[in-house]
């Protein structure tokens, strides 16, 4: 493909772009659209699973290593606890919809491995996302006057909030300011100070988007995926870069502080938990998440091996609340929703073989990212492990008091995000080799 430039002169000038060039930019279209508007996260990956597919029949130049096999496997395998489990109980087979969003991506990962991103396009892609993140929360919530930002209750008045959902949002856009916080820690490296800055800002706004999102459980692994960032880098740690980060982080606390929704947030999130202790309120939102998450427990010990389905969980929560293990009224309320953490989803739907599965798709990639990380020695090659290994250590603390998955954002988030990174890893590191 070219683009033809018309000069003041008439002079025709036939500037190249490479299949790197478009396809680097369809993927960084991702992160900038994500949080753009309410479905963001839903145009890029239809459009590279197009490309991806009008390229299929050079898929067997790749060069199938381990760690490629590793990937696809751990994919589909997940994938199929879900197909193996709606026969096993003859469920719906809208039951594998969402789940059917990993095995798409896989032509995508396929596309990536054959032309990799370019590290530049796919870096700012994430920056912009995450700057783009930080001021539509700060709209939703100074112009709109939302409690929450990414909040879609009141859509009829602000048409702009369909689609967004506060804790998928508010948890992307955690992912986005950590991204670019990582990106910013590189740039640090190579002491380019002014995009140490422009990161470090694009890094503030993500996060504090989340902040405003107001999805506490998008909070929990925060200090986790800080302290991978201190010790993976710390040999570029020196006394000025840490009285810098401590001032930094010194005014991110106090801005933190002064806000009101943040705090009121925070100190509801305490008092849920003491009165849930107390046995004064169990249809908090804490409340509730503790009553499902017992009541997925109870099931658990029932069907360990293949879980109970989908149909047959509801039957066991009825069965529960009746016998007064949980909340009647919360489980009256709540007899068809997921369980509010994914672990003990895939554990009460489809057992240990489901659980399996889903430790599999998150430590496989991130045992992936820090093997290459370790056996790399160039700065950039060690910034796409580490924003790889955030994206998952994240999504794997979101899905302690979220079932992500169940979620066409969640899966599809968590799996491109996943795949883009695995392939410019793991492309890397066959170049050095």
């Amino acid at each position: 493909m070219k683009i033809r430039i018309r000069l003041k002169n008439n002079m025709n000038i036939r500037t190249p772009i490479d299949r790197n060039t478009i396809i680097s930019l369809l993927v960084a279209s991702f992160p900038v659209l994500c949080l753009a508007y309410g479905n963001g996260y839903n145009l890029p990956p239809i459009f590279l699973l197009i490309v991806a597919l009008g390229f299929c029949w050079q898929f067997k130049q790749i060069n199938y290593t381990k760690q490629v096999k590793w990937v696809i496997g751990s994919f589909i395998f997940y994938f199929l606890t879900y197909v193996a489990s709606t026969l096993y109980y003859g469920g719906s087979f809208s039951e594998i919809d969402h789940p059917s969003r990993i095995v798409l991506i896989l032509p995508i990962f396929l596309l990536l491995l054959l032309y990799p991103p370019k590290t530049n396009i796919l870096t700012t892609g994430f920056i912009i996302g995450s700057i783009i993140a930080g001021i539509v929360a700060i709209i939703h919530i100074y112009d709109f006057k939302l409690g929450r930002a990414f909040d879609d209750t009141f859509k009829t008045i602000h048409p702009s909030l369909k689609g967004y959902m506060p804790i998928q949002s508010g948890n992307m856009a955690m992912t986005l300011g950590l991204i670019s916080l990582t990106i910013s820690i590189y740039y640090l490296t190579l002491k380019s100070w002014w995009k140490f800055i422009f990161c470090l800002i694009a890094a503030l706004l993500g996060i504090f988007a989340s902040f405003l999102s107001g999805s506490r459980g998008g909070w929990v692994f925060l200090p986790i995926a800080l302290i991978y960032l201190v010790v993976t880098n710390r040999q570029f740690i020196t006394k000025k870069t840490a009285c810098l980060s401590i001032f930094v982080l010194a005014v991110a606390l106090f801005s933190l502080s002064q806000n009101t929704k943040i705090m009121t947030r925070l100190q509801s999130a305490t008092q849920e938990i003491s009165q849930y202790q107390q046995g004064a309120d169990e249809t908090s939102s804490l409340g509730v998440r503790f009553e499902l998450w017992k009541s997925a427990i109870y099931t658990t010990e029932q069907h360990p091996i293949i879980g109970a389905g989908y149909q047959g969980r509801k039957a066991l929560r009825e069965l529960w609340s009746k016998e007064g293990l949980v909340n009647a009224e919360v489980i009256s309320l709540f007899l068809d929703s997921h369980s509010h953490n994914q672990y003990l989803e895939d554990l009460s739907v489809r057992g240990i073989i489901g659980l399996t599965a889903l430790l599999a798709i998150f430590l496989i990639p991130l045992g992936i990212f820090i093997k290459n990380h370790k056996t790399c020695d160039l700065p950039k090659q060690k910034m796409i492990n580490q924003c790889g290994a955030i994206s998952v250590i994240m999504m794997m603390g979101y899905c302690l008091t979220q079932a992500m998955f169940r979620h066409t954002s969640g899966i599809i988030f968590y799996s491109l995000v996943t795949v883009i990174f695995l392939a410019v890893s793991i492309s890397m590191r066959e170049r050095k080799a």
